[in-house]
């Protein structure tokens, strides 16, 4: 995408989020230096594995402003790209950035037929050229899975808990999202040895909600306005049979 050429301007529309994106046949290709560190303790009825990593990429591929004056038509590029609705082009570019964070799976065995686990996840990215923070980064993210099991069935209560994200990048007109809770129920019943039947729903409380990595709406006459967030999925149910041979 960030090489395509379309028209004689080297323009794509295709990251959804209502910006005309300019490609650069000369982008030098991302490097990255990374370390992490991280531990597996497992107790009698407890685990937890963290890891914190941290990444340092040079000539990390975004979307800038095409000039030096966005929003001023000057060129044959922002002209073609207002007829096509952005006045304020963005182009492909090297810029620097460092991401660090902390990921987690954890679990707790409550009783032989209880038990709780759960996957936290963090991340930060910046840009090191500037004092921004890069685009489109996933917010802090906990998911909680409650579960009762028997010999050959088992139920779960599955929850889903993101904050907001706030830190949005100014150049590519990144909106905030708020935070939010989701919940889920699914059944797993093994009505063989190698069959195994599961029943779920998801979004139970049929929350509404707005993923931060979600694209921008860019229809009229919907029931999203032009240039809001898609929202999230509504409740929905699910059946799945797995056999194993």
């Amino acid at each position: 995408v960030e090489r395509y050429a379309w028209l004689p301007t080297g323009a794509s529309g295709g990251l959804a989020d209502g910006n005309t994106y300019v490609g650069d046949l000369h982008l030098e290709p991302e490097t990255a230096d990374s370390i992490e560190a991280g531990f597996d303790w497992r107790g009698d009825s407890v685990y937890v594995r963290p890891t914190v990593f941290y990444r340092r990429v040079d000539d990390f591929i975004q979307g800038v402003a095409y000039d030096a004056t966005p929003g001023v038509i000057d060129t044959p590029v922002e002209m073609v790209s207002m007829m096509n609705g952005d006045a304020t082009p963005l182009r492909f570019a090297n810029v620097d950035a460092e991401f660090f964070g902390v990921d987690a799976d954890f679990g707790w065995r409550l009783s032989r037929a209880w038990r709780i686990d759960g996957v936290a996840s963090l991340v930060k990215g910046d840009r090191r050229d500037i004092d921004e923070p890069l685009y489109r980064m996933a917010p802090a993210r906990l998911l909680l899975d409650l579960t009762y099991e028997q010999a050959d069935w088992s139920v779960s209560l599955e929850s889903q808990f993101v904050a907001e994200q706030d830190r949005v990048s100014a150049t590519n007109s990144e909106q905030a999202t708020d935070g939010y809770a989701v919940f889920g129920a699914n059944l797993d019943w093994y009505a063989r040895d190698n069959v195994l039947v599961t029943l779920g729903v998801e979004n139970l409380f049929d929350e509404t909600y707005e993923r931060h990595l979600s694209g921008y709406n860019r229809v009229a006459g919907g029931d999203v306005a032009v240039g809001d967030r898609l929202p999230g999925q509504g409740r929905g149910a699910y059946a799945r049979i797995s056999a194993a041979f």
